[in-house]
This record gives structure tokens, sequence and C-alpha cells, in this order.
């Protein structure tokens, strides 16, 4: 357990005590963007703000419109993994950290098919065409931005400029007509396979944008069949498909770069996204 997951259990602990849930033997699901913590015993996970800080001057802001949207499509009949509902649905705070509260959810880890991301995806965003909520327009790609300008502890100044061109350049290239809420991080790790089949999670990066964006989360992966998603999906071409799955890789690979601040055994995974874009 690295000193951040730590520091995020212990203080979910502690917020939780005090909205009466007690999980007195937490257990940590996922440590990186946030630390995930199963408040064990009891059915209540906490998703406390980490990585993410370094980048987002106001998590709260993102965490609570997660809390929103998936309150939204629950009420839709959208399958997603919903806040808890023995805590208010709101943003806590507590020991400097800042969390959020959800229902624990069983999982057994599987990863979906083509068919079922190109499904589920083509559903969800049927139902948040209706999502009357704030969703800042590609509000995920200011990360980049953002982690170009700190201090880098692995880029050099040529792969950091590498990275600035290539945001400058794709993001020129990005048109945004026909722009609709979106998941924001669609990708096929956000999909859980439940007792109760599959449900969507981790809707922190929910924003409008072309529906390509959420796409290009599953089509750019090398492991995935990106045209049998898109023929589930239904838009076999869907327009800018090519530069969100080129800007979805340049997201990945500052996310990986920032990870390996505190997340030292991830480096070759942040190396091999880095050789994606070469100085020149």
């Amino acid at each position: 357990m690295t000193p951040v997951a730590a520091a995020a259990a212990e203080a979910a602990v502690k917020v939780a005590a005090s909205l009466g849930v007690r999980g007195t033997d937490p257990v940590i699901l996922a440590d990186g963007a946030n630390v995930i913590v199963h408040l064990s015993p009891a059915p209540v996970v906490a998703k406390v703000a980490a990585s993410t800080t370094a980048l987002r001057p106001g998590p709260a802001a993102w965490l609570q419109r997660e809390l929103d949207v998936t309150g939204f499509l629950a009420g839709r009949g959208i399958p997603t993994v919903v806040p808890s509902p023995e805590v208010p649905a709101t943003v806590h705070h507590g020991d400097g950290q800042v969390m959020s509260f959800w229902r624990y959810v069983d999982s057994s880890g599987a990863l979906p098919g083509e068919a079922t991301i190109g499904s589920m995806l083509r559903d969800l965003h049927t139902a948040l065409r209706g999502y009357p909520g704030q969703a800042p327009v590609l509000v995920p790609l200011g990360d980049i931005p953002a982690f170009l300008a700190r201090p880098h502890t692995i880029l050099t100044a040529a792969q950091a400029a590498a990275l600035a061109a290539a945001y400058e350049r794709l993001t020129a290239e990005l048109g945004l007509h026909h722009a609709q809420p979106l998941h924001g991080d669609a990708g096929a790790g956000n999909l859980m396979a439940t007792g109760g089949g599959w449900v969507w999670h981790d809707f922190e990066d929910t924003c409008s944008g072309p529906v390509a964006w959420d796409l290009a989360a599953s089509t750019a992966s090398q492991r995935l069949d990106g045209s049998r998603i898109l023929a589930a999906y239904g838009d076999p071409t869907p327009p800018q498909l090519a530069v969100c799955q080129q800007l979805r890789r340049l997201h990945l690979t500052v996310w990986y770069a920032l990870y390996t601040e505190r997340l030292p055994q991830l480096r070759s995974r942040a190396a091999e996204f880095l050789a994606l874009w070469p100085a020149p």
C-alpha cells in the first residue's frame, strides 16, 4: 500500500464513520487517479481523489458531476454503479482529502467483448442525450496542458515539446459538431462484470463532445477489434474518430507519466506511451 493510498483509506474510514458507516476492515481496490476503498464490512466504496489533484485543482466538481450523472442514468434504467444510499450523494471532505461514496458491487474482473462495448455505449449515449446537468466540453483534455505546465520527472525537454506540439495539432483538427453528453472515459475497463450483468462505472470524466471521443477509448486499444465495436454501436465511421483516438492516446500518455511520480512500477508502460510521440 502506498502512503497516498494509506492516507486516503484512513480519511475515508473517518469520514464514513462520521456519517454512520463503519468500515472497520478497509480494502484498497485501486490506486491510481483516485484511491478506491471498500469500507468493509459495509457495502460502501469510497473514491478518494489522488493523482487527479495534481492536474485538476477543483476535484470536488468532477466527483459531484459523476454522482449527478450516475443518479440520472440509474433513473433511466442504464446499468451503472450508483452512489451509496447510506450517505448523502454529495462530495465529502476530511483530513485534507476529497471523496465520494458508492454502493459496493462485487465484480469478477472480466473484461467485455467488442459487441458488448459497442451496444452498451450506444444505449448509454441515447440516455445521456437527455441529461440536463452541466457537461463541460471535452474537459478531460485540459489535463494535457495542465500536466505539461508542471515540473517533469521522467520527460525530457524534447519529449515535453513533442507532446505540446501534438496537443496543439490535434486540438486544431478536432471539430466539435454534433456534441452531446458523454461518459468521458468509456474504455473497456470501465464496464464491470457483476452477477447481474455488465454495469458502467467511473463517470468522473463526464463531458460533452463528439461521440467519437467515447468510442476512441476502446477502438484505440490494440487488443480490441475496433471495427466490431463500431458495428455493434451502429456507426462504422463516426466523424473525428481518428483524431479522437490520437488525443485519447495523448491523454493516456500524460496520465501514465504522472502516475510514475508515485507509482514507479508503471514506468515501463509510461515509456511505451511516450514512444508514440517521438521528438523531432
